[in-house]
């Protein structure tokens, strides 16, 4: 599983009183996609997912749902490109990963793609 869909974004952290500290978590926004991080040694039963932050943190599973190619029917959205629901969510999570614009993430991989002259990459 590489990419998940956030389905639940309330506060899971309790305070000693049994309240959760937020309402709802700022980093993470239901019905968007992250990546998922690798595990490491001492995660658990905890997803380890790169939310809105850029940061990878901790969460319990059962606020995603697996997201893998066909989930939404794969209809077109534009961006600059038709790309479909599962590529969008890709695309998102790989540029909060990497910590920028979707739009910058875009051009750089056309350029490194792609044999253009350095004028019309721009």
């Amino acid at each position: 599983m590489k990419y998940v869909r956030c389905v639940k974004n309330e506060g899971f952290i309790y305070d000693q009183d049994g309240k959760p500290f937020d309402d709802t978590m700022d980093d993470l926004a239901l019905g968007q996609v992250y990546k998922v991080a690798p595990p490491v040694k001492n995660d658990g039963t905890l997803l380890r997912v790169i939310d809105e932050s850029g940061e990878d943190y901790l969460y319990p599973p059962e606020y995603f749902e697996r997201f893998e190619p066909g989930d939404d029917g794969d209809h077109p959205h534009a961006i600059t490109v038709y790309v479909s629901d599962f590529m969008k969510g890709v695309l998102h999570a790989e540029a909060v990963a990497a910590r920028k614009s979707l739009s910058a993430l875009l051009r750089e991989w056309v350029d490194e793609r792609l044999d253009l002259p350095a004028a019309a990459a721009s």
